[in-house]
């Protein structure tokens, strides 16, 4: 006899949270206000190194918006089939304060590493701005790519129905921002 396929139905019914509204909804404030600081923070810890312009502000910015990006790439390559747990986001902000820290404990490694690509200087403005990179993505990449994971698997602790999905999504980005 033929295998007859079967066809899991999609439930449109109210989605079950896996914490309380009001849980979900001050963690992702939370998370959100902790990254901005951190771009804050960053910026104030390579302004003595790289020099406090806009072209450093710009870095910390854009390194950390790349490292978002990979993060959200990662979390739809490695985890969209996985369910959302609180022991998974509990996870990313455990990994995304490590790699804060780790930040500080090669403190006078990146400073050393910030001196070095002082020399660029002499091969001109564009080797110059290599090596700030170089420097601003070992300080800014790795918080940014686990905050850029992080953030998908909050929206996913919202809920997984299909009804009241872009007001799960606006709630999640309005308490972040």
């Amino acid at each position: 006899t033929p295998a007859v396929a079967t066809e899991t139905p999609v439930s449109t019914a109210a989605p079950s949270a896996a914490a309380p509204m009001f849980f979900l909804l001050a963690a992702s404030a939370s998370v959100g206000f902790a990254f901005f600081l951190l771009e804050l923070v960053w910026y104030r810890l390579l302004a003595p190194l790289l020099g406090g312009s806009v072209f450093t502000f710009g870095l910390v910015l854009a390194i950390a918006l790349v490292g978002v990006g990979l993060g959200g790439l990662a979390y739809a390559l490695a985890a969209a089939n996985r369910p959302a747990t609180l022991v998974a986001f509990a996870t990313t902000c455990l990994l995304e304060a490590a790699a804060v820290a780790a930040t500080y404990a090669i403190g006078d490694g990146v400073a050393l590493m910030a001196l070095s690509m002082g020399s660029l200087r002499a091969a001109g403005f564009l080797a110059q701005t290599l090596g700030w990179t170089l420097v601003t993505g070992v300080v800014v990449m790795p918080p940014a790519i686990v905050a850029g994971y992080q953030f998908p698997l909050l929206i996913a602790l919202f809920g997984r129905g299909r009804d009241q999905v872009g007001r799960q999504i606006g709630a999640a980005y309005a308490a972040n921002t």
